[in-house]
């Protein structure tokens, strides 16, 4: 199926997205028009689906359309209750293009909060600014960051000087964050109108069904695009679909069969007799992904284990993701999508393109009266 482009856009031209993202302005880069339908349409033949063109896994336009249209407009998994279990313990995470944290209250709840300085880089946050590659720029580096480890109270309950970076000095002030949890997982959502939202669209069916009692979490990072790496995670028999999450049957290294389930955007969750291993999945780069992991369970298998099983689904995107890199030398060349589960992603991705609100005001938001029209 041929797939409709836009003329190529001349290379002296800015892109909007590299000063501010601005949705009102469109996405489009390398000649596409990235939300039209027909950039999709590759990935959604139903004979022959392929991968969505390079751009999808190589441009900033790209990833501005994804912070548009999935990482500010659904929950998303941030990491687990066991790793802040004290009072004002601080967990960081950079969800799309927007640094925030969640921080245990008092009360042993949970509170979420955009973090004090969105712009301030490795300068104003550097903790939560290790080494981020989207851009190599210091002042804007804190969108694009690895994020620290959490952050721990003082040993009188108080909060650290470091944590000043994300909470400022009136952290009630800052604009907060819709939070969730389910058994142990902790998901925010950035959307201001998703406060009420019930927790089975979580795709739990309450706040205990999901995993509990972290027996261990580690990270590991992978050079390709999130949307490879989620896709070559879920390899396996597809189950159960629904609109947000995918239940799977797959086989891991030792010939053991587990249950895979998709929280899609970020989340996916190997259940097998006596554990589960939880992968939450955040792009740190165009071309890189950091993979949390949690391991839940009495019979869970060591993380070295986990490691070779998440090692062995994974590594092949890399190869993938350098082909989709250079991709000019060889434009008529696509790659198909093997498994189910990455056509089912592409879909949901699609989908959740073309439901996100349409912007309609052009005006910044800090513009004056001075010359408006009355």
């Amino acid at each position: 199926m041929s797939v409709r482009s836009l003329p190529a856009a001349p290379h002296n031209m800015p892109a909007a997205g590299f000063v501010t993202d601005r949705p009102d302005l469109g996405h489009a880069a390398e000649g596409w028009d990235l939300s039209d339908p027909a950039f999709f349409a590759v990935a959604l033949d139903p004979a022959e689906p392929h991968h969505l063109p390079p751009t999808a896994y190589r441009s900033l336009a790209f990833a501005n359309l994804e912070d548009d249209a999935i990482w500010t407009r659904n929950w998303v998994c941030i990491g687990t209750q066991e790793e802040i279990p004290k009072t004002n313990d601080l967990l960081p995470f950079t969800v799309g293009h927007h640094g925030v944290h969640v921080q245990r209250r008092a009360d042993g709840g949970l509170v979420g909060r955009f973090n004090k300085a969105q712009h301030g880089g490795c300068r104003a946050v550097p903790l939560q600014c290790q080494t981020g590659t989207k851009t190599r720029c210091s002042f804007t580096a804190c969108g694009y960051s690895r994020d620290g480890l959490p952050l721990s109270a003082a040993p009188d309950g108080g909060p650290t000087p470091a944590m000043h970076q994300y909470l400022g000095l009136r952290p009630e002030r800052l604009l907060p964050v819709a939070v969730r949890t389910s058994g142990s997982m902790i998901f925010v959502n950035l959307d201001a109108g998703t406060t009420s939202e019930p927790l089975q669209n979580l795709a739990f069916e309450d706040e205990t069904s999901g995993p509990v009692g972290t027996v261990l979490t580690f990270r590991r990072t992978y050079p390709a695009n999130w949307k490879l790496v989620l896709g070559a995670l879920a390899g396996g028999e597809v189950a159960l679909p629904t609109s947000d999450s995918l239940w799977l049957t797959t086989m891991l290294r030792d010939g053991r069969l587990a249950e895979a389930r998709i929280l899609f955007p970020n989340l996916i969750l190997f259940s097998s007799p006596g554990e589960t291993c939880g992968v939450i999945v955040q792009p740190t780069a165009l071309g890189e992904t950091l993979c949390r992991v949690a391991l839940f369970g009495n019979r869970a298998r060591g993380a070295g284990d986990w490691l070779a099983e998440i090692d062995a689904r994974v590594w092949r995107t890399t190869e993938l993701q350098r082909d989709l890199d250079v991709r000019e030398a060889n434009p008529a060349r696509r790659h198909p999508l093997p498994n189910a589960a990455e056509r089912w992603l592409h879909r949901r991705l699609a989908a959740a393109v073309k439901a996100r609100p349409r912007i309609e005001a052009t005006e910044p938001l800090y513009a004056t009266a001075i010359g408006r029209r009355r």
